[in-house]
Order: C-alpha cells, then sequence, then structure tokens
C-alpha cells in the first residue's frame, strides 16, 4: 500500500510525542502537526492541469517556516540545494520512465538516497541540521512539481505529492534524524572519554 511508510513514521512521531516528550509548548505543536499530517493523507485539490496532495503542501509551509529567520545569503545557497536536489529527482523519475532497463535499483531507493545525499551534500555540519532538513523536504517538493509539469506536458498523469514519494520523503526524513541521533551519541560518548582521560592524568 502506498502511503504505508508514511502514516507508520508520522504516528510514530505521534505516539513519541504525546506520551513520551516533556509537557510543553514543543511538544503540543509537534503532536497537532504530526496529527494534522496523518488527516489529511487522503486529500488533494486541482490547480488548473495539476492534482496536488494537501500533506505536500502543509510539509512546505511548514519547511519554510523553519527557515523563515534565514539570513539572505543562506536562503541564497538554500535555494541552490533546492534547485539541485529537485533537478536530481526528476532526473532519476524520467530515466526511470523512459529507459527502466537503465534503473537497476528500486526508484524508491534512489528518491530516498538522492535527498538523503544531497542533503548531507549541502548542509554536512551539525549546527545546520534543521536547514537540512527543510532542504530536503522542499527540494523533494520542487522536484515533485518538475515531474508533475513535464509528464503533464506531454499527457502523463501526475499527481504532485503523490503517495509513494510521501514514503520516500518520510523514511528519508527518519534516516536523517537516526543519523543526526548517532552522531549525537558518538559525540557524547567521545566527550566522556575526554573527560575520563582527563581525570586520569590528574590522578
Amino acid at each position: 500500500m502506498e502511503g504505508i511508510f508514511y502514516l507508520w513514521i508520522l504516528w510514530g512521531v505521534w505516539v513519541y510525542s504525546t506520551f513520551l516528550m516533556k509537557k510543553g509548548r514543543v511538544r503540543f505543536w509537534i503532536s497537532f502537526c504530526t496529527l494534522v499530517l496523518v488527516a489529511s493523507f487522503p486529500y488533494e485539490f486541482g490547480m488548473g492541469h495539476y492534482r496536488v496532495t494537501v500533506p505536500l503542501v502543509l510539509i512546505v509551509l511548514l519547511a519554510l517556516w523553519t527557515i523563515r529567520e534565514l539570513p539572505l545569503r543562506k536562503k541564497l545557497y538554500l535555494f541552490i540545494s533546492l534547485i539541485s536536489t529537485a533537478m536530481c529527482l526528476t532526473g532519476v523519475k524520467l530515466v526511470s520512465i523512459y529507459d527502466p532497463v537503465l534503473v537497476i535499483v528500486d526508484p524508491f531507493i534512489l528518491d530516498v538516497s538522492v535527498l538523503i545525499v544531497m542533503g548531507f551534500l549541502f548542509y554536512s555540519d551539525v549546527a545546520s541540521r534543521n536547514v537540512r532538513y527543510a532542504s530536503v523536504l522542499l527540494g523533494g517538493a520542487l522536484g515533485q512539481v518538475f515531474i508533475g509539469m513535464i509528464l503533464t506536458t506531454i499527457g502523463f498523469g501526475h499527481t504532485i505529492g503523490e503517495h509513494k514519494y510521501m514514503d520516500a520523503a518520510a523514511v528519508s526524513f527518519l534516516i536523517l534524524v537516526g543519523i543526526d541521533g548517532l552522531l549525537f551519541i558518538n559525540r557524547l560518548f567521545n566527550a566522556k572519554l575526554q573527560e575520563n582521560k582527563g581525570d586520569a592524568h590528574h590522578l
């Protein structure tokens, strides 16, 4: 079933934020936004010749909100990363449609790989992790727009923000958060080792 990864990951986030996080503003907004994204999953609307899913629009709005205070120079750099991510996703999609023999890896895995690699390619430092998340989500959404425009122009139907893509976006986001979590644990472990070495030198 297309969309199953998206739904399960969001339900997991909702359960974690609702029952395991400390009460506060952050907990409320994470739970609320997650619930809205789950509830809006089946809905889409028309924009001229195009069909757009509601969750994609909501995700774009959330991502834009997180980068609203970035300085102009960083916003221009982010724009370059969005275009690059979108072009890579569009190229992979078109190749898988026109010459699927060349695509030896499942397109879903390719989409996930492209989003993760492009995210770390442009934002590899730890301090930029929130912007990295926004870059991946916005770049993927822009790629869906490019794909939808191209396929609609040549007579193919395509829903911008299709459920298959939402699966890829959700899995990519989860993997990125998991990688950042492992890096955080590694930094804590190294800091503890340095602290123990310092205590040993004082003995």
